[in-house]
């Protein structure tokens, strides 16, 4: 899912409601709400607000599955996808690296904190 696909669902569920009803509903800003319709990245907080207001699950908008974003690092991709010189495919493919060379890590710390 891309920040446009994300907006038109936003557009599509407030339908006639204004842009300030809405974000009073999610729980954020009007001027982020519609920066949010207008394509840019929102931050993960955020994210998550617009997300169960819509009614999707926000490791879709990060392209992972629920159980991904439960055991990785979600905000990683959203830190890249907010660089536009970053697309949205090196994006996930980031995203992932960084995930599994983390999981890696993590896998080598003992419980007394040593690797």
């Amino acid at each position: 899912m891309t920040p446009k696909n994300l907006g038109q669902m936003i557009q599509r569920k407030r339908g006639s409601m204004g842009v300030r009803a809405a974000a009073g509903e999610i729980g954020i800003s009007a001027a982020t709400l519609s920066r949010i319709e207008n394509g840019r990245v929102p931050d993960l907080d955020t994210l998550k607000k617009v997300c169960a207001w819509v009614g999707i699950d926000p490791a879709s908008y990060l392209g992972m599955s629920s159980e991904q974003a439960e055991s990785a690092l979600p905000s990683v991709q959203v830190i890249f996808k907010k660089d536009r010189a970053v697309s949205p495919k090196t994006s996930r493919a980031l995203a992932k690296l960084i995930q599994a060379a983390y999981q890696q890590f993590a896998a080598t710390i003992t419980p007394d904190g040593h690797g």
